[in-house]
């Protein structure tokens, strides 16, 4: 009798517990005008930004976590809004669209034109990494900058930060990521600005 009562309870206690649901994040930043901009005007240049690749690791739509360079471990509940390759895309193509840095930017060779470069990205890592007592949010990103007329790569970097995670929640290394992300597409901006500039000038359009 005792045994079934105890069935019972624990019956009851279990359709009474809250699941555990699933959380989607997102990253996000408000991109900034570039503070030194070269040329008020856009560039009179066609870029194509292709969609980013992505290391399979990270690829899952659970958000990655890691203690050592040797596992990686991914969140249960922790995931992704959408697809980490398409978020990255979608901030870049925005922040592009949002500086009118060049006349046209696309996604497609076919969408207006053929375009004058093609600008590709691949996320290395982009993932929380925790010490013993420290967390950090990681980003690593590979951007390529090639001239279509002959396939000449003209910008070439990689970009590997890490920034202290000051709150220990998933929300939190999200936020820092974002932050890290607001640096490196500032930065891209900027140096794509003086890339251009290059271009326009040996091209002798630019003054």
């Amino acid at each position: 009798m005792k045994f079934l009562m105890a069935v019972i309870i624990l019956i009851l206690v279990n359709s009474c517990a809250k699941p555990i649901t699933k959380q989607f994040y997102l990253l996000s930043y408000q991109p900034d005008q570039l503070v030194e901009r070269i040329k008020n005007e856009p560039y009179p240049l066609t870029i194509r930004l292709r969609p980013f690749e992505i290391e399979k690791a990270y690829a899952k739509p659970n958000i990655v976590y890691r203690r050592s360079p040797y596992e990686l471990e991914y969140y249960g509940f922790h995931h992704w809004a959408v697809r980490p390759s398409d978020m990255m895309t979608d901030l870049i193509y925005s922040h592009l669209e949002g500086l009118n840095l060049v006349a046209s930017t696309v996604r497609r060779l076919d969408e207006k034109g053929k375009p004058d470069y093609e600008l590709s990205g691949t996320v290395l890592a982009l993932e929380e990494y925790d010490s013993e007592e420290t967390w950090f949010a990681h980003l690593k990103i590979r951007m390529t900058l090639t001239r279509l007329s002959d396939g000449v790569v003209i910008y070439n970097r990689l970009y590997d930060q890490r920034k202290i995670v000051e709150v220990h929640t998933p929300m939190h290394v999200v936020r820092t990521l974002s932050e890290l992300t607001d640096f490196f597409a500032s930065s891209l901006m900027n140096e794509l600005d003086k890339t251009f500039y290059e271009e326009m000038k040996s091209r002798g359009g630019a003054r």
